[in-house]
């Protein structure tokens, strides 16, 4: 199928894949139209709510297609990244998303464990780059990263684990500015959050 799809397009082909409705106007979106969409991929932060919109609603599979497109621009189409997560503070967390077993609200089975050691996570992660790993999350089931000893402690991991010459990235709740400022220092290179609303799985506080 990919071998099919790469063709036609590149025959100019039309193969319409779905129909997109924004704003009361149908748009018909083929595979030439997201190719060139996301021919020329760049950083952007002027994003518009229409724009926003249009991306929510294009189709999953539409979506899957152009970021293959961009994926294969910059990287071998037959490769991915591995990458290994690690709690790095488990289970207590006060919010109470239905979804999540770190939350402190329901009984998951999850037992509570503190911020662990900086060295231990280090040495986690100096086991992972050894088998090939490129990329390490650290996750804390933090409403908000405190501030203080626990954060430095982070900090140092954070710093421990780019030094492996790995990828580092961390989930670990709302940020102050400050504190996203410090992550990038240490040497961050992504930082995940999320930001969805559902209100029969979650409450916002």
């Amino acid at each position: 199928m990919v071998a099919r799809e790469k063709a036609w397009s590149l025959r100019g082909k039309p193969l319409v894949t779905c129909v997109t409705i924004l704003q009361g106007e149908s748009r018909l979106m083929n595979h030439s139209t997201l190719a060139a969409e996301a021919a020329t991929p760049a950083l952007r932060h002027d994003w518009q709510r229409s724009e926003v919109a249009s991306i929510y609603r294009t189709p999953l599979p539409s979506l899957v297609y152009r970021a293959q497109t961009v994926h294969r621009q910059f990287h071998p189409q037959d490769r991915v990244q591995t990458c290994q997560l690690l709690s790095i503070k488990t289970g207590g967390c006060p919010e109470d998303c239905g979804y999540c077993p770190q939350s402190a609200h329901y009984d998951a089975g999850v037992g509570r464990e503190g911020l662990l050691d900086p060295q231990h996570v280090i040495s986690v992660a100096r086991e992972a780059a050894g088998r090939g790993v490129t990329r390490f999350c650290m996750g804390a089931a933090w409403r908000q990263a405190p501030e203080g000893k626990e954060f430095q402690k982070v900090l140092e991991m954070v710093r421990g684990v780019s030094q492996l010459g790995l990828e580092v990235c961390c989930t670990l709740g709302m940020l102050s500015e400050r504190q996203a400022e410090q992550l990038k220092d240490a040497g961050l290179s992504a930082y995940n959050h999320n930001l969805g609303y559902i209100s029969r799985i979650f409450t916002v506080r």
